[in-house]
């Protein structure tokens, strides 16, 4: 697909990711619409693109806004979940905007005839690991409602395009990192880098062995673009990732490596860490004598999306780092001078 002249709505466009996007696809001669509520997104992460985009405040689960917001578009990505806000509890899990936000978008997507909507999924769609690296046809056993919440997402894509026609596609984006990301509480990359920049030394909860994909901003953008182009991808699904995997252990002494810093990792018992609770499934952690250890190796299968799309993650991994740190300490440096 020719993306040249195309009206592209982002639905969380203000967010990490969407931010990028609006970047990204400027340049494509296209005109974007963010469509955000700005529970978690940020004006400022606009700034390099606000005279040049069409912005209107809403949220996806309001039919009406949706509607009004998608008419007059080709296509729609949708980026929209409040994570950073989002929680293990059952009170703070969003299925108002994972499951109704999503139907709402495809709805009036289909209402508006729109060519092609593009869904944010996430691993979190595979939870209990059986094998690894994980492929897109991998069991799907969520430990967590946000989970189950994409999950029920994709299963929306896929039933809107066999039922109805629309064009979609949903990418499983893994453990995405960049400027811009700017919540610890679901990164253990940020914050071991926020402890860093405190002069603290990385916190480890666990015995540092759980593995994960680290994926530069710059990749995920490149995969969902080439996902956006691709013609009839009929309700498919992709891993967006890496494709390779780090301990969390190496991953702090990277971090220290890179900052200089004379610090050495901390390890505390994962009980002790304020998200992990008692009677945790297995899958998440197992209980070894007195201690927790999460058993989660999550490394991607991304030859689906290499094969398909064209996917070629490139971003080397010191240099990914080294610029989320910069961000990072300009974000403590703007705040002590305001």
């Amino acid at each position: 697909m020719n993306l040249n002249g195309k009206k592209i709505l982002i639905a969380g466009g203000a967010g990490f990711i969407g931010s990028h996007l609006c970047e990204r696809l400027l340049p494509e001669n296209t005109e974007i619409t963010v469509f955000d509520n700005f529970c978690t997104g940020k004006m400022e992460n606009l700034k390099n693109v606000k005279n040049d985009v069409r912005i209107i405040t809403g949220n996806i689960n309001n039919f009406e806004e949706v509607s009004n917001a998608i008419k007059g578009n080709n296509l729609v990505i949708h980026q929209a979940f409040p994570y950073g806000v989002a929680t293990r509890e059952l009170d703070k899990q969003f299925v108002e905007d994972g499951a109704i936000g999503t139907y709402n978008i495809l709805r009036a997507s289909v209402e508006h005839d729109i060519e092609k909507v593009l869904y944010a999924s996430t691993v979190a769609v595979y939870g209990r690991q059986e094998y690894t690296p994980l492929d897109e046809n991998h069991p799907k056993v969520p430990f967590l409602p946000y989970g189950a919440t994409k999950l029920l997402g994709e299963l929306y894509c896929a039933t809107i395009n066999n039922v109805f026609g629309l064009d979609t596609v949903s990418l499983r984006y893994f453990n995405v990192y960049g400027p811009r990301y700017a919540t610890f509480d679901h990164s253990a990359m940020i914050h071991f880098l926020e402890r860093v920049i405190q002069n603290n030394c990385p916190l480890i909860y666990g015995d540092g062995s759980q593995v994960r994909d680290y994926t530069y901003i710059d990749d995920i953008i490149q995969g969902t673009v080439l996902a956006l182009k691709k013609d009839n991808t009929n309700g498919g699904v992709y891993n967006i990732a890496e494709g390779e995997g780090m301990k969390i252990i190496d991953l702090a002494k990277k971090i220290i490596e890179i900052s200089g810093k004379n610090l050495e990792p901390r390890f505390a018992e994962m009980n002790e860490y304020k998200t992990i609770e008692k009677g945790l499934p297995y899958g998440i952690t197992q209980k070894v004598g007195d201690k927790y250890l999460d058993t989660r190796k999550y490394i991607a299968n991304i030859e689906k999306a290499q094969k398909e799309l064209g996917y070629k993650p490139s971003t080397d991994f010191d240099y990914g780092i080294r610029k989320t740190y910069e961000w990072l300490l300009e974000q403590k440096h703007q705040v002590m001078t305001h």
